[in-house]
Formats: C-alpha cells, sequence, structure tokens
C-alpha cells in the first residue's frame, strides 16, 4: 500500500452496520436492539435516513450486554453498571453475588424438598406428612427453608 492509499484508507469513514446487520453479528433480534437505543445502551452512532447506523462496536457492546443478562442482571442493572463508576460497578457486583448466594441456597432447599418427594414411601407426594408439614409452615409464615427444618 502507497503512502497516499494508507493516507485515504486511514481518512475514510468508519463503516458503520445496518440494524439487521448489528443483529446477524450479534444473534439479537432487530426489536430488542430498538429496545436497547431506547433505554441508552448501545445507541446508534448515525441515522441515515432515519435508519439506525451502528459503530463496528456495537458488536461489543451487544456482547457485554448479553453477557450481563446471563449472569443475572436486569437491564436496568447494566445501565447504572454501564453509567457508573468504578466504585459503583464493585457494589454492585457484590450486591449481586450477595443475591447470587440467596438464590443459591433457595434452591438447594427446594432441591433437598423435592429429592424428598421423589424418595417419598407415600404413594404420592401430596400424601406425603412431611410435605404437608412443609405447607403447614408456610401459612403459618415460616420460609421454606423453616418449614423443611421443622418438619425434619
Amino acid at each position: 500500500m502507497t503512502a497516499t492509499e494508507r493516507t485515504l484508507a486511514s481518512s475514510a469513514p468508519p463503516t458503520l452496520l445496518s440494524i439487521g446487520e448489528l443483529s446477524e453479528r450479534t444473534g439479537v433480534p432487530t426489536t430488542t436492539l430498538r429496545y436497547y437505543d431506547e433505554l441508552g445502551l448501545v445507541r446508534p452512532a448515525a441515522r441515515e435516513a432515519g435508519r439506525r447506523r451502528y459503530a463496528a462496536s456495537a458488536v461489543r457492546d451487544v456482547s457485554v450486554i448479553l453477557f450481563f443478562r446471563e449472569i443475572g442482571f436486569s437491564l436496568a442493572e447494566i445501565g447504572r453498571f454501564i453509567a457508573g463508576e468504578r466504585q459503583c460497578r464493585r457494589e454492585m457486583i457484590d450486591h449481586k453475588l450477595a443475591e447470587l448466594a440467596e438464590q443459591q441456597h433457595r434452591i438447594e432447599v427446594a432441591r433437598t424438598a423435592l429429592e424428598h418427594g421423589q424418595q417419598c414411601p407415600a404413594s404420592e407426594p401430596v400424601k406425603c406428612s412431611r410435605f404437608w408439614s412443609i405447607i403447614e409452615g408456610r401459612l403459618h409464615g415460616l420460609s421454606l427453608e423453616e418449614s423443611h427444618a421443622r418438619a425434619h
């Protein structure tokens, strides 16, 4: 490449992606990309004849959103995370870790109850006295964990 060609190539405007191209590259429907735009999560770099045109970096931005969705962040949380300062981000991560630990604990308690139902000697799980003891505890305001512990 000659010096002139390099100069022309470096001064060429960046290639912008249509919303359809961004959708193809990320696997995210165009309706969802429009919604992300409404929320301010992924903004088009330009509009041409009323159509959204995205910078190539939007592929990465959408990938970041998908990652955070996959690990349990809501779109509102993702927006705050992206806009937040470093300390705010650390606090959000700490909060999400605590949420996930609580969720994991609830899942383990539910799993234990279901495993009992699977192995229960009663002819049907709904005829199990332990099952009904747990239900009674829930009716009296106990958590699933407290009800399950009381039933043992």
